[in-house]
């Protein structure tokens, strides 16, 4: 059945560190969540139902996941999101108190010790994914052109220290986030430059197409004109951008 609408509960929509997209993937997230479920939908599915690009919908699944507001149910063949109890995800019991809500409360409360799996997650990656996602964060949030590289980058730096039982010259690694970022810096010196800056040119002309699509369909509406200005400014400048470049 196709979906008719999305209901942005008020205690989502008043969060003010997150922006409209993030709210909306929250929310959705949420409606989930509140029905004992877990949801499916990837960043495409994000990125069609909230007509955002698909590096939008991942920089705010991303986002909502780094800030705590979701997590990534792990050991599955597809991802998992649900919310947590900062957003009304976790409710151990209905009425009468013995009826778990959701499928999330079941599967955690199957573990015995929770905040000793928190801390394994911490020390070392489940698979490589979560080490792809995470070059992305760190690609999108520096406004990066690197996403051709991050796949092949996770892989070789999850197959390098699964291999050596996740220790480095200084010992047992107890979080990984630090030494995959020193990995992905590694790795994006040594990125060939001359694809990078084709790669480079090929992004910006891409935002700069995004941006005056999004201008021409804010025009339309004489409410968001301003909106439109503002499109039609960031396409301007980052074709000052492409110009500087020389190419």
């Amino acid at each position: 059945m196709p979906r008719k609408h999305i209901i942005l509960p008020m205690h989502i929509w008043e969060l003010e560190d997150i922006n409209v997209t993030e709210r909306l993937v929250a929310s959705v997230v949420y409606g989930y969540s509140e029905q004992g479920n877990p949801c499916f939908m990837t960043n495409t599915g994000f990125s069609k139902l909230l007509r955002v690009s698909k590096r939008t919908a991942q920089r705010a699944v991303n986002t909502l996941l780094d800030k705590g507001y979701l997590e990534a149910l792990e050991g599955r063949q597809q991802r998992q999101l649900m919310c947590r109890d900062c957003l009304g995800g976790v409710d151990t019991s209905v009425q009468g108190g013995e009826t778990p809500v959701s499928t999330r409360n079941t599967y955690i409360n199957t573990e015995p010790n929770t905040e000793h799996n928190k801390m394994e997650e911490e020390k070392r990656p489940i698979h490589w994914q979560q080490v792809r996602d995470y070059f992305t964060w760190i690609n999108d949030k520096e406004r990066g052109n690197n996403s051709n590289h991050v796949v092949s980058w996770a892989k070789d730096f999850f197959t390098y220290y699964d291999a050596r039982n996740w220790r480095n010259k200084h010992g047992v690694i107890t979080r990984w986030k630090p030494v995959a970022e020193a990995w992905y810096r590694r790795s994006l010196k040594n990125a060939p430059q001359r694809a990078v800056a084709r790669r480079d040119d090929e992004q910006l002309r891409s935002d700069i197409r995004w941006h005056r699509k999004r201008a021409a369909a804010y025009s339309k509406n004489s409410e968001k004109a301003h909106l439109a200005k503002e499109e039609l400014l960031h396409a301007q400048q980052l074709e000052e951008k492409l110009l500087k470049g020389g190419r």
